[in-house]
């Protein structure tokens, strides 16, 4: 697994955790927890921008594939 994958995954987890303390009640806790995991996620992102041969946009061959739109980008 790659290091950017692996930020993902703790993004991931962070996320799962503020969804529960929401559920709970814990708003600040929910918070600092989204706030993390939104720097994992960041990170990631760098990691796959500065190294764009291991993003998952890319084909072998450095084809790019078609992706979803990112859901902030600005809808014109």
């Amino acid at each position: 697994m790659s290091e950017a994958d692996e930020l993902r995954q703790r993004a991931e987890n962070l996320l799962a955790l503020a969804i529960k303390a929401r559920e709970q009640g814990q708003f600040a806790t929910a918070d600092s927890l989204l706030a993390e995991a939104a720097q994992f996620s960041n990170e990631a992102e760098a990691l796959d921008t500065a190294q764009p041969h291991s993003d998952r946009r890319f084909f072998s061959g450095g084809e790019p594939v078609h992706r979803r739109p990112d859901k902030r980008e600005k809808k014109e």
